[in-house]
């Protein structure tokens, strides 16, 4: 890092503070290999106190392994850490919490099985005596809550919270145990835009109060908008650090991948072919019986993508889980090439050309302790080339998953890797290849670009439309409003579990989307 990058990188608070005091956090040498995989290579970072830092990179640069050997998940094989110009021994997550440093972890580390209150005040419970002081809890949570600018049902199971939910409560955790140097993994990925402008909001405040500030992420626009320093990171090693003032998206996306590259050109958009789905009146539950999907009616035709604009919570998941056959709609049809499929089971749908990418990779989009192999083989276990009388030829499902990780681009391991070995940009492609290893009938994409590195987006982009192309009916759910845009033929808006608006694309803006999304139009 040269003098010119750490001038740069001084926070904009605490300017009395001398400039020859030592960085908050300063890295020297670290290196983590994984058997054959260098996951750090001698990285040096220093990031100040007081600022917001930035770290991008491709899936599988090194990023949250670097900031996991910050926080005491991992053991370097070599190198220093400092804080404060300190030298010191990070060895436990308690350690790291110890000398101020919380993360906010990409995969969440939450009990399902307890309430939203219990995991916030989990290991560090408020009490009364030998008691748990429940109003204590509570109102520190409230306070948190507010901080954030958002709210929190605290009786609810995890279990049953959304997806954005537990990603807030995850962060509200780290808040509750006041760190000083906070480490957060992409933590915008399954909150709205009004939701991250508030979380960026509470960021510069802490930063302005003298906390140090590591920011994960794959969005650009994100580390502009916040962040004073970025540092570039790219197989394993730090190739730039800079500030943001006087750079630019894409002279960023460069270093990232190492080269420029063009977004995909959208192809000419054709006449739709025959209806492949169409959903009448349907209305939908959650998981407490509260109506959260009513009378929705909407089709999708063969070669057209359809995408779904809403708040998080208006009734998209339970619609999902609906047409895929996880969840039996409490009135109205779903027909799948004219045939009704209802009451038929995932299996049934997915013989009739039904393929799913779910919101959620780590719970439902794959099977974290079985090997990449097993997951591909999960919905091809029909396939007479690799089994046959209930007989499996393990020789060819390696080769097929083998030719599905090559194609996909699927980098951290082979067909017989554990998947929760992969990053999480690369079990996204893993779970795209087994959906669109072959052209679907109907594509539910859930979140298909969520904590995907700017060349993963690019490559995802293309794979969807490739399949619009070939023939594909596609429903598309993101909360990146510039990519439904850019993607769809036409356009559904969600609001309060109503279909509220049917766009065609060339009538949709972000700001009419946003006043749709919200009721104010």
């Amino acid at each position: 890092m040269t003098e010119d990058s750490r001038a740069a990188g001084a926070p904009n608070s605490g300017a009395s503070a001398s400039i020859l005091a030592p960085p908050r956090v300063r890295i020297r040498g670290l290196t983590k290999r994984y058997g054959g995989i260098l996951a750090n290579d001698g990285v040096d970072l220093e990031i100040p106190r007081g600022g917001i830092h930035a770290i991008v990179g491709e899936n599988g640069a090194g990023k949250t392994t670097l900031m996991r050997a910050l926080y005491g998940l991992v053991e370097p094989d070599s190198g220093v850490i400092e804080l404060d110009g300190v030298p010191v021994r990070i060895a436990t997550p308690a350690q790291a919490i110890a000398r101020g440093i919380g993360m906010v972890h990409q995969r969440f580390e939450l009990v399902e099985q307890l309430s939203a209150l219990e995991n916030l005040a989990l290991g560090d419970l408020p009490h009364r005596g030998l008691m748990f002081d429940r109003n204590a809890a509570v109102v520190r949570a409230r306070e948190i809550a507010a901080q954030l600018g958002t709210t929190m049902d605290w009786d609810r199971l995890v279990a049953h919270l959304t997806v954005g939910a537990r990603q807030r409560l995850e962060i509200m955790r780290l808040l509750y145990r006041d760190a000083d140097i906070l480490i957060f993994d992409e933590p915008t990925s399954v909150l709205t835009p009004q939701e991250a402008d508030d979380l960026f909001g509470v960021l510069r405040r802490m930063a302005g109060q003298g906390k140090t500030i590591i920011f994960i992420t794959h969005k650009l626009r994100e580390v502009f908008a916040i962040a004073e320093q970025v540092t570039v990171m790219r197989r394993g090693r730090v190739v730039a650090s800079l500030p943001t003032k006087g750079s630019d998206p894409q002279r960023l996306a460069t270093l990232i991948v190492g080269e420029q590259f063009a977004s995909p050109v959208r192809a000419t958009t054709i006449p739709p072919g025959k209806p492949v789905l169409e959903v009448d009146r349907l209305s939908i539950c959650d998981d407490l019986g509260n109506l959260t999907l009513r009378q929705a009616s909407f089709s999708i035709h063969a070669g057209e993508i359809v995408g779904l604009a809403g708040i998080e919570g208006s009734g998209q998941r339970e619609l999902v889980e609906a047409l895929v056959g996880l969840r039996r709609p409490v009135t109205g049809t779903i027909n799948l090439r004219g045939r009704p499929v209802v009451t038929a089971s995932v299996w049934e749908r997915r013989k009739r050309g039904v393929a799913y990418i779910s919101e959620d990779r780590d719970a439902e989009g794959a099977c974290l302790p079985a090997s990449l192999a097993e997951n591909i083989f999960s919905i091809e276990r029909d396939n007479p080339t690799l089994a046959r009388g209930g007989r499996l030829n393990l020789a060819a499902i390696a080769r097929f998953a083998r030719s599905i990780l090559s194609r996909f681009d699927v980098r951290g391991g082979g067909p017989q890797s554990p998947a929760r070995a992969l990053s999480g940009g690369n079990l996204q492609r893993l779970v795209l290849g087994r959906e669109m290893q072959r052209t679907p009938t109907l594509l539910i994409a859930a979140h298909p670009t969520r904590g995907v590195d700017v060349r993963g987006i690019t490559f995802i982009h293309q794979q969807l439309a490739e399949s619009r192309a070939g023939g594909a009916a596609m429903l598309l759910i993101s909360e990146e409003l510039g990519e439904l845009i850019e993607l769809s033929d036409r356009l559904l808006v969600i609001f309060e579990g109503r279909i509220t608006a049917n766009l065609a694309a060339g009538e949709a803006t972000p700001e009419r989307l946003g006043l749709l999304m919200t009721g104010a139009a």
